[in-house]
């Protein structure tokens, strides 16, 4: 026998049942033993009933009937023990059935969501679905629902998740605690009303049977007739008047005793006295009490839900990664109650794992995909400005170059026109330009900044844009025409059925400075590559260049501007310098005092060094561990050199053998490192480099520098690292690179211009923040000035208060200025580690291509300081490359794993697609059972009371027997 008894539970999608068995009967298995079983057992009542009917021929009815009874109540709780009815606790959980709806938010996703002009993009497109419609809300009703955004992550990222009932949990939760509660305690009263009653029957029975026994003693009733004759034998029986008392007595014992016993045994939580109300029930409420605050509280959860969906959806991940995505939900959800996977998309998958992998596992788990086709099946008319190159920093009179990359998609190539836009930087005058920005940024993207650069078109060119979605270089050239910091842009004027008007222009800002760069060049010995840079920068007009050949004799002649004898003796000749390169240099030449200005110059005038280690002088220094100045000059080098041995240095001079340059990814954002005329053409040119021959030993690079490039000999790598060969590091406000060794003049064995560019850009890139600074209480620096949407870009800021003591604050606020026009509060921190205080750093992620400025005040409002700086974001080109919806390939997904292909056209409007998808996903809930254990306090007090039964009947029978004289 099974009695379920339904309780509310915490979660609205378990419940508590109470079963209630005999476990003896599922041991008998096969009808034979049930026979058995029954025939025993009908057996045994016909043999009792025949013994008592044949012995009590003489006794009066009342007695006959008790004596029975009290034998077949025997046996019944006897059969009753033999069965053990066992009781536990299970639960029923059911699980809801769920859908997940993937969004992608690749830049294809930026793209006109259908053929039809002026059609909103398809990013915009699946926010007014997920927003405006009633998709979610609806699907809600029946299933969980869980919505994800992918794009080049190797898992999707979950934005919101509606659960089934919309009202909030906490207060469905309390209501049902509170039902429980109010269950519980009319059950408890009810449960303790029966069991006074049987305990009051049991007193009767007791003070009946205690009355029969009195009667039994004094009374005539209880001697048995005695038969002398035959005849005698078939006498009516004589009328016994103990017989009603017993029988009375025996009722109400019987019915007593399992009446409380019953009542003790269902509520083991409470004592007898408990139940009886005759002890206090105070702990007992309280753990009830406490059981009922934490089914109130433990379900509640604070559901964020998404207000603005377009922000959340919108089109910034460089790739398409639809097989990570698939994956990722199939992990995380169990297929079982996955009722489907609405994908919303344009199927142009291209990174990450195999998708047609993903479907299969789909597949195989009875998953079906519902993908929402969005974008034009027709490539549609748009063409494009990619990226945009331009210097930073020229020089009056020097005309520079501007190039720009142009993508287009369509029917056939499109023929524009391509206009180069200079100007002055209207927001260079700081305060002014954030307030009218302010006003403006509650705009939406559409109004591109851009647009309103202020200039003159100084150049036009007519070109043929491939429509199979190639890169298109142009380029410009330009003159400079005043000093100060301007801006110019690349325009393209479109075509009039140009489907985003939005990315026609891309504009940066570059400044024209007048004054020269100050460069000293350190050298221990006439090396080539120090005679090299050193002619190189001496031709150079916008540099002036000192010179200091620590072996030259007086009087000698060098290419160079001027010629010093020593290290720069005071702050104020040290401080004149924008950046220093040193080749292999003699380090003892150098005092501690003027090391300690070094590292002022540094640390506090945002200084730029070029360390490149040589065979000759380098390994010197580093063995004399006992010279205190070994560890500042340590400090200097980006990488942890080894100052032990000479036999135990990992460093190789005079190899025979030339290895490349092994790249990292970081060497990818260096524009240093770009020295031919596209950073694609460059690596290749670093690619097919024969390499270098010799290397300084380098431990390991120290916590936060960045490493370029390794020496790439399999056999020097030691710990699971090849020796660092190009790094760096900022130091306080200033940048300091390492060389391994002075050996890049062997570029000029593939073009004099790589090694010529190489150089000119590293000098420039390490004195960059010299340059830049905008006020004498700090600098504002950047990891990197050009970076692809989606990357992070990491701020420095070493700052100063109006004594020019290090700046203590806990937090520095900037603005940041993105190219669509708004203005976004950026925080910068205080960095640990850092050799000086007044070092802040924060990063941010660039989501949207254009230029970007970090701006920095300082100072109040009489006497305000602005810090600036730029960064160049461009769009990958391999999202764009192809612009068409991919209906072949969301049509598979959907037929391989059973579901439906929903392409949207011009006609198709949200509500549709909602209802239909409802309409389409049918709820599969599961439901578990979770069998508890046996309830042991159940069966010990069930025994218990089988016991006092058995015992209580059989004492009566006997002492029956014995009033009436039977054997």
């Amino acid at each position: 026998m099974i009695t379920p008894i339904l309780q509310p539970s915490i979660a609205d999608t378990t419940q508590r049942q109470i079963i209630y068995e005999f476990t003896r009967a599922t041991t008998l298995e096969g009808w034979w033993m049930w026979a058995t079983l029954l025939v025993g057992l009908a057996a045994l009542l016909y043999a009792c009933v025949r013994y008592y009917r044949r012995d009590t021929t003489e006794l009066s009815s009342a007695v006959r009937v008790t004596l029975m009874m009290l034998r077949l109540a025997t046996i019944a709780a006897l059969v009753f023990f033999f069965f053990n009815l066992n009781r536990r606790t299970q639960r029923m959980l059911t699980r809801p059935s769920e859908v997940v709806i993937l969004v992608d938010t690749s830049q294809s996703m930026s793209l006109p969501s259908t053929s039809a002009m002026g059609s909103q993009s398809r990013d915009a497109r699946a926010a007014a679905i997920l927003g405006k419609s009633d998709l979610i809300d609806s699907l809600a009703s029946n299933h969980r629902v869980s919505v994800y955004a992918f794009g080049d992550a190797s898992e999707p990222t979950l934005l919101e998740t509606r659960s089934l009932d919309s009202d909030d949990p906490a207060d469905s939760n309390t209501d049902a605690a509170n039902q429980s509660s109010s269950t519980d305690t009319y059950n408890t009263s009810t449960a303790s009303s029966i069991a006074i009653l049987a305990a009051a029957l049991i007193a009767i029975g007791l003070l009946l049977g205690v009355v029969s026994l009195l009667i039994g003693a004094f009374g005539s009733g209880s001697s048995k007739p005695v038969s002398t004759s035959p005849r005698k034998a078939s006498q009516q029986p004589t009328p016994s008047p103990v017989g009603p008392w017993i029988l009375a007595s025996a009722i109400c014992l019987f019915v007593g005793i399992v009446g409380l016993g019953a009542v003790a045994s269902v509520y083991t939580d409470q004592s007898l006295a408990e139940i009886l109300g005759a002890a206090s029930s105070d702990q007992t409420d309280e753990e009830n009490d406490d059981d009922d605050e934490n089914q109130v509280d433990a379900p509640e959860q604070t559901v964020e839900r998404i207000d603005d969906w377009s922000t959340v959806v919108a089109a910034t991940a460089p790739e398409s990664h639809i097989g990570d995505a698939l994956r990722g939900v199939l992990a995380d959800h169990d297929p079982s109650t996955l009722a489907g996977i609405v994908l919303l998309s344009d199927g142009q998958g291209n990174g990450g794992s195999d998708a047609a992998s993903a479907i299969t596992v789909a597949s195989r788990s009875e998953v079906a995909v519902y993908p929402v086709g969005l974008g034009s099946s027709d490539a549609p008319v748009n063409v494009r400005v990619v990226d945009l190159d331009a210097p930073r920093r020229v020089y009056p009179g020097d005309k520079f170059a501007v190039t720009a990359v142009l993508q287009a998609s369509g029917p056939e190539p499109i023929a524009v026109d391509v206009q180069l836009i200079d100007g002055l930087d209207v927001s260079a005058n700081g305060r002014s330009s954030n307030s009218s920005r302010s006003s403006d940024s509650n705009q939406s993207n559409s109004d591109s900044d851009e647009s309103g650069i202020e200039g003159r078109v100084v150049d036009t060119q007519r070109v043929t844009i491939n429509n199979d979605g190639t890169l298109s270089g142009i380029r410009f050239e330009i003159e400079p025409e005043s000093v100060g910091r301007r801006r110019l842009a690349i325009r393209v004027v479109p075509p009039a059925a140009d489907q985003n008007k939005r990315d026609d222009l891309r504009s940066t800002r570059y400044e024209v400075v007048s004054r020269k760069l100050r460069v000293l060049a350190i050298a221990g010995g006439p090396t080539r590559e120090y005679r090299f840079v050193r002619n190189l920068l001496f031709r150079d007009k916008s540099i002036e260049l000192d010179a200091w050949l620590q072996t030259g004799q007086k009087g000698i002649s060098q290419d160079a501007d001027n010629l010093v004898t020593e290290f720069p003796p005071t702050a104020e000749a040290l401080f004149e310098y924008d950046a220093i390169a040193m080749f292999d240099p003699d380090w003892t030449a150098i005092s501690a005092e003027q090391l300690d200005l070094l590292d002022r110059w540094l640390s506090q005038q945002a200084g730029g060094m070029v360390l490149v280690a040589g065979p000759v002088y380098h390994p010197r220094w580093i063995r004399r561990r006992t010279d205190p100045r070994v560890s500042r000059i340590a400090g200097f080098f980006p990488v942890n050199v080894s100052t032990g041995s000479t036999l135990l240095s990992r460093g190789r001079q005079g190899g025979d053998t030339a290895w490349p340059i092994a790249l990292t990814p970081e060497a990818r954002r260096a524009e240093f490192l770009w020295i031919d005329e596209t950073p694609e053409s460059s690596f290749d040119v670093w690619e097919n480099f024969s390499g270098v021959y010799d290397y300084t030993d380098s431990k390991s690079a120290k916590p936060g520098a960045k490493v370029y490039g390794y020496y790439s000999d399999p056999t020097t790598e030691l710990g699971g690292s090849l020796p660092v060969y190009l790094a760096s590091q900022f130091y306080g406000a200033g940048r300091v690179f390492f060389q391994g060794s002075g050996e890049m003049w062997r570029l000029r064995g593939e073009s004099d211009a790589y090694f010529d560019s190489y150089y000119t850009k590293l000098i420039r890139w390490v004195s960059e923040g010299r340059l830049l600074r905008d006020s004498n209480r700090g600098i504002l620096l950047l990891d990197s000035t050009r970076a692809m949407v989606g990357d992070t870009v990491t701020v420095r800021a070493v700052l100063t208060d109006e004594q020019f003591e290090p700046l203590d604050v806990p937090a520095v606020p900037a603005k940041l200025l993105v190219p669509s026009g708004r203005i976004e509060d950026l925080t910068l921190t205080p960095l640990e580690g850092e050799p000086r205080a007044g070092t802040y750093g924060g990063r941010f992620i660039v989501r949207e291509a254009g230029n970007y400025e970090i701006r920095l005040t300082l100072g109040d409002a009489l006497e305000e300081q602005l810090l600036r700086q730029n960064v160049q974001v461009r769009l990958p080109t391999i999202e764009l490359e192809r612009p068409r919806r991919n209906d072949t390939e969301l049509n598979q997904y959907a037929t391989i794993t059973g579901g439906q292909y929903f392409p949207i056209d011009n006609a198709t409007t949200d509500t549709e697609i909602a209802d239909t998808l409802n309409e389409t996903l049918k709820p599969q809930p599961q439901t578990t059972i979770l069998p508890g254990t046996p309830d042991i306090d159940f069966t010990r007090r069930t025994h218990a009371a089988l016991m006092w039964l058995i015992a209580t009947m059989l004492s009566m029978e006997w002492i029956t027997r014995r009033l009436h004289r039977l054997a």
